[in-house]
């Protein structure tokens, strides 16, 4: 019972273990991070489209549950920038305008995010997520910190631009209608964004210089944005920014939390918002589990990916049932939490005690808060995920792999988050079908008086004219099967004196019916002309499906060699005079 509790509710077993000191560091972290949270919940809730008070319950019950599920001690989950721009990319055309159809529209996008990764937790699907490459991912994640700067322009400048708009369309907005800047509301996101900048680096130099330790100097950094929520709203108020200088304000924000709710399920929309909830929870979990992953390398931790699909699936049912955004691990508060010395999950019960006592006692005093400044809070937490020299690092590498990374960039800025994503993906593919449908075949040959056996074209070795020993590269599958039969019928082609063929399978991981068919068919035209076709260093896992095959009746224990080298010493003639040597 007790290893069943662990498992499903890692929390308990890692607070049976915990010590004081363990208790202590948790609740300094989970205050820390909640400093850092509840300035980027609000923040992330506009950048959504929903009201501020929508990013305070989305870090409160779902953080809960995901403590209890999670089997990360240190990811720290709530509203995140890239999940929430693409909220208001599903919602805006989803809800016309009617705030409380887009508020139930972003409770439908949660529940069926939470559906869908309990439904790849159940069937174990967490592998699909892989199809996202590294560099498509770098470049989605590039393009779309960069597409909400370009989103937050409007709020640091008073200057109206559509919801819908692309990046290029946000940019002939602001340029049509640069006579309605607002100087009041541009000092106020200005000042705000110099400020932040500041508090990251320059901030921890003076602090540390002043004899700080790094870690506590940098967390000290983290604090300003909460700060700078405190002093801007005051200001504002002090000045009454909105009426005298038409800064927008947040406004009032209702206080506490509210009570769990079926209600959404009542809503109209569900099947049009299905691909939206599909790419979020796929991108929030691949978001989470690569954070989660990072952070557990560091104190030699282990993350459960199938564990980690039914945690952010029950957060984000929760998100839905608790009137709240979807949700996933972020970045930013992730590091801040790890850095502040978290040890369990204990250390997000405490951030969302502290929220959910923000949302009570003090939502009352941010109505003044200018949104320039949470526009600059956004602008300064994604600023860190522009990434261009990994653009520039892949393309050198691999231009295959650059070139889908700059198209997923171009596709995002010039056609939106899911299509800029979807061509990133698709190309990849096609790449990796391309270069795996010309795999490398190489003729090899003995090295000295060793047992190595190495490409006749990059070395000096020994071949023999009765026998032809070829090397498979890749994995024999349908779209390459073609090619391999092409490639081995002209190494055999011409050869009078060829007795026997060897092909060494150490590099084939799989073999599919087409590629079944291709060895089926060489052995029988081998056999015709006399030639005798042999197996060597065949994986176990391959030769566990080739068994029970026709081939493997045909060709029988004697034509199967656990290695080259035994192959060769089993069939190469007695008398070497006929041996000759080749490069």
């Amino acid at each position: 019972m007790n290893g069943a509790l662990a498992r499903w509710l890692p929390l308990f077993a890692d607070l049976r273990r915990a010590g004081r000191d363990t208790l202590a560091a948790d609740g300094l972290a989970g205050t820390v991070t909640a400093i850092l949270l509840i300035p980027q919940a609000l923040a992330y809730a506009l950048l959504a489209g929903l009201p501020p008070q929508v990013g305070l319950y989305a870090s409160v019950l779902p953080v809960l549950v995901y403590a209890l599920l999670g089997s990360s001690r240190t990811l720290a989950v709530g509203p995140v920038a890239v999940a929430a721009v693409m909220v208001t990319t599903a919602l805006t055309p989803y809800a016309d305008g009617d705030m409380e159809k887009y508020v139930a529209g972003a409770l439908i996008l949660a529940a069926l995010s939470g559906a869908i990764l309990l439904a790849m937790a159940a069937l174990r699907l967490g592998w699909l997520t892989h199809f996202i490459s590294h560099p498509v991912l770098s470049g989605f994640t590039t393009a779309a910190a960069i597409f909400i700067i370009g989103t937050q322009l409007s709020a640091l400048t008073g200057i109206p631009v559509p919801r819908d708009a692309n990046l290029p369309g946000i940019v002939r907005a602001l340029l049509a209608h640069a006579e309605a800047f607002n100087t009041a509301t541009a000092a106020f996101g200005l000042a705000a964004l110099v400020l932040l900048f500041a508090a990251r680096k320059p901030l921890t130099r003076v602090l540390v210089a002043r004899g700080i330790k790094p870690a506590q100097a940098a967390i000290a950094g983290r604090t300003a944005p909460l700060v700078l929520v405190a002093v801007t709203t005051l200001i504002s108020a002090l000045t009454d920014a909105e009426k005298r200088w038409q800064v927008a304000v947040v406004g009032p924000i209702p206080q506490g939390l509210p009570g769990l709710s079926l209600a959404f399920l009542q809503e109209p929309g569900w099947a049009a918002l299905l691909p939206a909830a599909v790419m979020i929870a796929l991108i929030g979990y691949i978001e989470s589990i690569s954070v989660a992953k990072a952070l557990a390398l560091r104190r030699g931790e282990k993350i459960d990916a199938d564990q980690e699909l039914l945690a952010l699936g029950g957060t984000n049912l929760m998100a839905a049932c608790a009137g709240a955004m979807p949700v996933c691990g972020g970045f930013a508060r992730s590091m801040v939490n790890f850095d502040a010395g978290a040890r369990t999950q204990l250390a997000a019960v405490v951030t969302a005690l502290w929220v959910a006592l923000a949302a009570f006692a003090f939502t009352g005093l941010l109505a003044a808060l200018p949104k320039s400044v949470l526009a600059a809070i956004i602008v300064v937490a994604v600023w860190q995920l522009v990434d261009f020299p990994s653009l520039f690092h892949t393309w050198h590498y691999d231009r295959g792999d650059g070139a889908a990374q700059a198209a997923t960039m171009l596709g995002v800025l010039g056609f939106g988050i899911e299509v800029g994503l979807m061509l990133g993906v698709g190309l990849s593919l096609l790449l990796f079908l391309y270069r795996t449908s010309r795999p490398h075949i190489a003729v090899i040959g003995r090295l000295g008086e060793s047992e190595h056996y190495r490409n006749v074209l990059r070395h000096v070795v020994e071949t023999w004219p009765d026998l032809l020993l070829v090397r498979l590269d890749e994995t024999l599958y349908f779209a390459n099967a073609p090619r391999v039969e092409t490639e081995l019928q002209n190494l055999i082609a011409g050869r009078k004196d060829l007795c026997d063929v060897v092909l060494v399978m150490s590099g084939v991981a799989y073999i599919d019916s087409s590629g079944l068919d291709v060895l089926e068919s060489l052995e029988r035209g081998l056999a015709e002309r006399g030639i005798r076709l042999h197996l060597a260093e065949v994986k176990g896992p391959v030769m566990d499906r080739l068994k029970d095959t026709a081939l493997c009746r045909r060709l029988s224990d004697d034509r199967i060699h656990l290695s080259t080298h035994a192959a060769v010493q089993a069939l190469r003639r007695v008398d070497r005079a006929d041996a000759r040597p080749g490069r």
